[in-house]
């Protein structure tokens, strides 16, 4: 009984002197409060409740964000945005109390809310005729620091009943200064791999009449210039890139009903820097460089327009040369 007695006292001992020795640790609510709740502007910010999801991890319900007023006085005052719900999952508390980027986060932004002038950059009455805007949001990435390796496991942008974009990526070669030092980061960093994917539920059949009118056109003849566009970008190129182009024009033919989701896929076979990227001259490069796939469910119905390949002949690159000795 009395072995029983000195072993629960100094377990008893033990725990109270881990307590007193290290602080409790504090939940997801508890760091976010501290951290980053000081940085927000003062009545930027308010919401009806929260709670901690775990210890690194938090949820505010009934948001309301307020922005700032613009600097021009004149301009139109943007309209509070209102969210059903901000989810962070977990997100790199360390480095926001020292100020960095944080180099990893997990968060849903669920019922975001806006009037037709979010924010003061566009006007959705104007771009699409809308009145309000309903969207959710997703963010999912993380920098491995000591791998350089920086994985954008999921971007997601749902703007309600109009559109959703969805997009991944891996990049190599990314420090934890990449936000700090952008330049030389471009330098440093190659693609490994990136998918997006764009499901179009109505946005281009609003925006595309509401743009063509602004340019005075209507809207086939918009469509015509688009697909123009794509067709000199395709003359004179390989399968691949024809095919992709292809893919792009069938998509712009469905704008009123797309019949499925445009998926653009690039798996680089090789490295793939800044400066390689701005070495590529024409589509072909770009398919091969990058190793594009564009795929979707729709089949161009317009024939390719018959514009003649540039060809480059040695009296051609010969440009200092007088015209008549290249007519020779």
């Amino acid at each position: 009984m009395a072995k029983t007695r000195i072993i629960v006292l100094l377990a008893a001992g033990f725990w109270l002197g881990l307590v007193s020795a290290h602080p409790a640790i504090a939940d997801g609510l508890a760091r976010f409060e501290k951290s980053i709740k000081p940085q927000i502007p003062p009545d930027t910010l308010t919401y009806k409740s929260a709670k901690a999801l775990g210890d690194n991890g938090f949820e505010l319900d009934g948001v309301v964000i307020t922005p700032p007023p613009p600097a021009d006085p004149k301009a139109e005052k943007p309209k509070p945005i209102a969210i059903k719900s901000i989810a962070v999952e977990t997100v790199d508390f360390d480095a926001i109390d020292k100020q960095q980027t944080p180099l990893f986060a997990k968060l849903k932004i669920v019922g975001i809310t806006s009037g037709s002038n979010p924010s003061g950059m566009f006007d959705l009455k104007q771009l699409v005729g809308l009145d309000t805007l309903a969207a959710d949001f997703a963010l999912d990435y993380k920098l491995d620091s000591a791998k350089k390796m920086f994985s954008l496991n999921q971007l997601e942008l749902d703007l309600v009943g109009l559109a959703k974009l969805d997009t991944a990526a891996v990049l190599d070669g990314v420090s934890p200064d990449a936000a700090a030092k952008p330049d030389s980061a471009m330098n440093d960093a190659s693609l490994e791999s990136a998918n997006l994917v764009y499901e179009d539920h109505s946005l281009l059949a609003k925006a595309l009449p509401i743009a063509a009118a602004m340019q005075g056109i209507d809207p086939k003849a918009a469509v015509a210039m688009a697909i123009a566009l794509l067709d000199n970008a395709r003359t004179g190129q390989g399968e691949a890139a024809q095919k992709a182009i292809d893919s792009l024009v069938a998509f712009v033919e469905d704008y009123q009903k797309p019949k499925g989701p445009l998926k653009i896929a690039l798996n680089p076979p090789d490295k793939v820097t800044d400066a390689a990227f701005n070495n590529a001259k024409d589509a072909d490069d770009m398919v091969k460089l990058l190793g594009i796939q564009v795929t979707y469910a729709g089949t161009r119905a317009s024939t390719p327009a018959e514009i003649p390949a540039a060809t480059d002949t040695p009296a051609d690159k010969d440009t200092d040369a007088p015209l008549e000795k290249k007519k020779e």
